[in-house]
């Protein structure tokens, strides 16, 4: 796949707008960003997608309240996250 069928796989595909598709075309074409780049974009929104299907869909928050806490809450690595929001006791170990 050329840089081109790439930005119009994102944007027919997945939906990005034009610019942004092809700011993340052009980084991963140019050698700017590292191989795992993408794939550690993709693995989160996978571990998000998961924890809001674990408190979401179980009931035990709403939409809302998932998303104002994961807002709130900043960059911390998803288990923490996870521990935070279902409040677990944490030990140390």
């Amino acid at each position: 796949m050329d840089a081109a069928a790439a930005v119009r796989s994102l944007i027919d595909k997945v939906g990005f707008e034009p610019d942004n598709a092809a700011g993340e075309v052009r980084r991963s074409f140019d050698g700017s960003v590292g191989p795992l780049y993408q794939i550690a974009y993709l693995m989160g929104a996978l571990q998000f997608r998961a924890l809001h299907k674990e408190l979401v869909d179980s009931k035990k928050m709403t939409h809302r309240e998932y998303a104002d806490a994961v807002l709130h809450e900043n960059s911390m690595p998803i288990e923490m996250l996870r521990a935070g929001l279902e409040r677990q006791k944490l030990t140390s170990g």
